[in-house]
């Protein structure tokens, strides 16, 4: 490897004078009808996401990767679901204990849950969860997934052309759905050449859902050893030349490497190893993980008895971060209470790699689940080396237990940190609208807030024991809108589809958040909830919480439906807005189950989903906000134009550099 190194930076002097011709790095998507990164959200522990102030505008050629796992079938029919803790809750002897019989079944590589995930105990076939996946991860602004197929020579096909299938269709439907791109087996044994004469076979060599292909370097990328092709056979040939490679570092320790290289990595020990540096400043990849499977002596499983492997609460010496909410600095340190549910590992790495800045960052992971149990592995017995608990996991999706979607949150907040945020777009409100007469009193009101239509209903078997349904999906939310004018705010939504009728339960809810502070009163964030109970003679409720789900009515409002759109006109005093400005966050709510905000990911229809809100703001003038600007020192300026059209024109080159050395 060193000698490896030794060529690769010998030949980047040797051709750097013969430059040519830059290609981009990845592939600019449209700009998207719906735009979640001007949203807003406060999650579950006060956490507020950052605006456009505090990060800045759209950074170009910035890059999000998530590892993710299309592997939820392969047990489905043989195993009921089984989580480590409804064991360990009753048996916390068994959990080093290979023979406790409470786990059941004994083999290598038993699966079993860490937890239980929000959308239950699901296949990776179930096309509900997979259309989920598409909007969490767009939310995000995540713009690959990366699936595993590091074991053997598994593709696990069945999921993934279901997966492909189901996100081209929300591509339709609005959604800025990830590309995908596959990580294959380690090494360049003659498994990780199979994987890619199959997957060129099925899918690339097809042109299969191109538009959903992660390109780099113009080409589609696939993170696999160049090595294990044979270049004297045609077809190997082919693959060579079709994609852009980047070699999969296993280990966690890696030396930092330069660009000539060509190596990523999925998961590094804090500080991270830097994939790709380049001779005048920058970075082409680098990771962040929630957790590792590792300690300074190396790996380990999960649950080593010793306990030094390192969960979602471990930091690399006194780490700490703050935010305000509620009136109070709150401190994140590892004393800090249920200091799992905050992420000090997770934030740990993700500075880091802040600091570091590269082009594309690898994030591990979304959705494993599996905690694979085995006799043995690395001094550990009745090892579990991936997952184990929600201490002791790496998974962002968030789940029914303890964690929710704190995770989640927390990797908006910093894609958002990298990436920066689209430009809130200018606000033309300050009308008086008339409920009762016809909607084109709307159509000079600015800004129009779209949201994603369409979804799938749920018909689908988990794991061996368990069926899933869900068909409450009914009005499906497709544009908001709102107004004011001195006396009144006026809200506009539309759906898809003619309204159902007002007498429905649940139905079009408008929660309003009017102090983004959180000191006051307030149910999740929410201060206000309009129309929580059916409207009783031509009007709908205002209520103000009095502290979590619990209200009182301030005032009646009026509202008018008009096929498929809702109209409601409500007293600014009751809103507490009567100052000059009017500024304040809201979401639309249809046919939610109960009084438990997780809800809002499984059930009827938010807009927009989860905990996120949309903005209103009557101060907005459209301007745009400038990136945040990388730190460069003089060098980096003067050379870093230059390197970098040599690194691109090069790829080729930088090919046959890493398969022959």
């Amino acid at each position: 490897m060193k000698f490896r190194r030794f060529i690769s930076v010998l030949l980047c002097f040797t051709v750097l004078l013969g430059l040519g011709a830059v290609c981009a790095s990845g592939e600019e998507q449209a700009a998207a009808q719906v735009q979640p990164s001007t949203w807003a959200a406060v999650d579950g522990l006060g956490r507020t996401l950052s605006d456009g102030t505090a990060v800045g505008g759209p950074r170009q050629d910035k890059f999000v990767g998530v590892f993710y796992w299309t592997w939820h079938y392969r047990w489905v029919h043989d195993h009921e679901p089984l989580t480590t803790g409804s064991v360990l809750d009753k048996y916390p002897e068994a959990k080093n204990d290979w023979e406790h019989p409470a786990w059941g079944n004994t083999y290598d590589g038993r699966p079993y849950f860490w937890d239980e995930p929000l959308f239950g105990f699901y296949t990776s076939t179930d096309r509900y969860v997979l259309r989920k996946h598409a909007e969490l991860l767009a939310d995000a602004d995540v713009d690959v997934v990366i699936f595993d197929t590091t074991n053997g020579t598994l593709l696990f096909e069945p999921s993934a052309s279901v997966l492909l299938e189901v996100w081209s269709e929300a591509k339709a439907d609005g959604v800025d759905v990830p590309q995908v791109a596959f990580i294959l087996n380690f090494g360049a044994g003659e498994e990780a050449r199979t994987q890619l004469r199959t997957l060129y076979d099925i899918m690339y060599s097809k042109g299969l859902y191109e538009d959903l292909w992660f390109m780099w370097e113009g080409k589609p990328l696939v993170m696999a050893d160049i090595r294990c092709l044979d270049l004297g056979d045609e077809i190997d040939k082919a693959i060579f030349d079709f994609f852009t490679f980047r070699d999969n570092e296993s280990t966690y320790f890696a030396d930092d490497t330069n660009f000539l290289e060509d190596t990523w990595g999925w998961c590094s020990d804090y500080e991270q190893t830097k994939f790709g540096k380049r001779l005048f400043g920058g970075v082409e990849q680098m990771c962040v993980s929630v957790a590792q499977n590792a300690n300074e002596n190396g790996l380990n499983a999960l649950n080593c008895p010793e306990g030094t492997v390192q969960g979602r609460s471990f930091t690399d010496g006194a780490f700490s971060y703050t935010y305000s909410y509620a009136g109070k600095d709150i401190t994140v340190d590892k004393s800090i209470e249920n200091s799992l549910l905050y992420g000090l590992n997770f934030q740990q790495q993700w500075d880091y790699a802040l600091e570091n800045d590269p082009e594309f960052i690898f994030v591990t992971g979304f959705n494993e689940w599996i905690a694979g149990r085995w006799k043995e592995w690395n001094g550990t017995e009745n090892a579990f080396p991936d997952q184990f608990s929600p201490e002791y996991s790496r998974d962002i999706e968030p789940s029914k237990g303890v964690l929710k979607d704190y995770y989640y949150y927390q990797l908006c907040e910093n894609i958002r940190r990298f990436k920066g945020v689209d430009n809130m777009p200018a606000t033309d409100a300050e009308k008086t609208i008339d409920i009762s007469q016809d909607t084109e009193q709307w159509d000079s009101v600015k800004p129009e807030i779209n949201h994603y239509t369409g979804g799938e209903s749920r018909d689908s078997a988990g794991w061996l024991g368990t069926y899933y349904t869900n068909d409450t999906l009914r009005n499906d939310i497709a544009k908001a809108k709102v107004a004011f004018d001195n006396e009144n705010v006026y809200f506009y939504v539309e759906t898809v589809d003619d309204l159902t009728p007002e007498t429905d339960s649940a139905w079009m809810r408008l929660f309003i958040d009017t102090d983004t502070s959180g000191v006051s009163p307030n149910w999740e964030g929410f201060e206000y909830i309009i129309n929580r109970n059916s409207p009783e003679n031509g009007k709908v409720t205002v209520e103000r919480s009095d502290g979590g789900w619990s209200f009182e009515t301030v005032a009646l409002a009026d509202y008018s439906v008009n096929g498929n759109i809702l109209q409601i006109a409500v007293p600014r005093n009751a809103l507490g807005l009567d100052g000059e400005n009017v500024k304040f966050n809201f979401k639309w709510v249809d046919n939610v189950q109960s009084e438990d905000i997780m809800d809002f990911y499984t059930d009827g229809d938010a807009a927009p989903g989860g905990r996120f809100t949309f903005v209103f703001d009557s101060t907005a003038d459209g301007k745009e906000i400038a990136p945040r600007e990388a730190e460069e020192n003089i060098f980096s300026r003067l050379f870093k134009p230059l390197f970098e059209k040599f690194e691109r024109q090069y790829a080729d080159l930088r090919k046959l550099i890493n398969y022959y050395l």
